[in-house]
C-alpha cells in the first residue's frame, strides 16, 4: 500500500478511535424505500455491502476488474498538504443522511482548522452505497463537476440541498440548477452526466471500498485505521491531537 496510506497504531489515538459509534448510513439504516417506485437500478452484493450490480460486472455479480480500474492514490480529491502527518481518506455517499450531517457541521471546521494549516490531508473518495435512488446520479453530478475544477463548491451544495433531489424522481432539473449556481460550463456538465464519463472512477471507488471493509457511510481511514461514521467535531478533534502527540513524542510511526 501507499506510503501514505499504511496503518500506523498509536497509542491513546487508538482509545479514541476505539470510541467510535456507528453514527453511519448501511444495512437497514436510513434506506431509500422510494428506490423501486421512481425506477432505480436495482441493487445487490454481499450482506456488508449493496452495490449496483452493474457497477461490479457486465450484467453479472462477480467483481470482475473493468477494462479501466483506477487505485485508491489516483481516485477522489485530495485536500491539504502532502507533507501532513496525518492522512484521512473519506468514503461518503452523497443520498446519506450521516455523510450531510458530518459535511454540514463538522467537517466546515476541520478543513479550517487542520486541512488548510497543514496539519491534515484529506483524500474525498466519491462513493454509491446503493442505498439511495438518486445517489448514483449525484456522485455522477460531483465527479463531473471535478471535470470543470469546481468539485468542492458542487460538492458542498450537494449535502446542504439533499433534501431536495435525494427523493425526486427525476433530480436531474436540481443538478442542473445547482451547476449553474457553481459556475458550471452546463451543457459540458449535461454531457458529462448523459456519457456516464464518471463511471469508471465512481466503479473503482466502490470496488476499493469493498476491499477495505466499508460497511456504511460514511467510513474513513486515519492513517489507515478505519473510523466508521458521522462522529461529532469535538472527537476529531480529540483523535488528531492523540495523534500529533504520538508523532511529537516519538511513538510509533514518528519519522516515518
Amino acid at each position: 500500500m501507499n506510503r501514505q496510506y499504511r496503518r500506523v497504531r498509536y497509542g491513546r489515538a487508538a482509545a479514541v478511535m476505539a470510541l467510535s459509534a456507528a453514527l453511519a448510513c448501511g444495512g437497514d439504516q436510513e434506506a431509500d424505500t422510494g428506490a423501486a417506485a421512481t425506477g432505480a437500478e436495482t441493487y445487490s452484493g454481499p450482506e456488508s455491502q449493496s452495490v449496483p450490480t452493474s457497477m461490479l460486472s457486465e450484467g453479472g455479480t462477480s467483481a470482475v476488474p473493468p477494462a479501466q480500474e483506477f487505485q485508491l492514490p489516483e481516485l477522489g480529491f485530495d485536500f491539504g498538504s502532502e507533507e501532513a502527518p496525518i492522512k484521512v481518506v473519506e468514503f461518503s455517499d452523497y443520498g446519506c443522511g450521516y455523510c450531510r450531517r458530518f459535511h454540514t457541521e463538522t467537517f466546515p471546521t476541520l478543513r479550517t482548522d487542520y486541512i488548510e494549516t497543514g496539519r491534515v490531508q484529506w483524500k474525498y473518495v466519491t462513493y454509491v452505497s446503493g442505498m439511495f435512488a438518486n445517489g448514483m446520479v449525484a456522485a455522477y453530478a460531483a465527479e463531473c463537476a471535478g471535470e470543470q475544477d469546481l468539485f468542492t463548491p458542487m460538492s458542498e451544495l450537494l449535502y446542504e440541498r439533499q433534501p431536495d433531489w435525494k427523493s425526486m424522481g427525476e433530480p436531474y432539473p436540481v443538478f442542473e440548477e445547482l451547476a449553474q449556481e457553481v459556475g458550471l460550463n452546463t451543457e459540458d456538465f449535461r454531457a458529462c452526466i448523459a456519457e456516464q464519463r464518471p463511471r469508471p472512477r465512481v466503479r473503482s471507488g466502490i470496488l476499493s471500498g469493498a476491499r477495505l471493509g466499508v460497511r456504511g457511510t460514511p467510513s474513513f481511514l486515519v492513517n489507515g485505521v478505519p473510523i466508521v461514521g458521522a462522529q461529532p467535531l469535538p472527537y476529531w478533534e480529540g483523535l488528531f491531537s492523540a495523534i500529533e502527540e504520538e508523532i511529537g513524542g516519538g511513538g510509533v510511526g514518528a519519522g516515518s
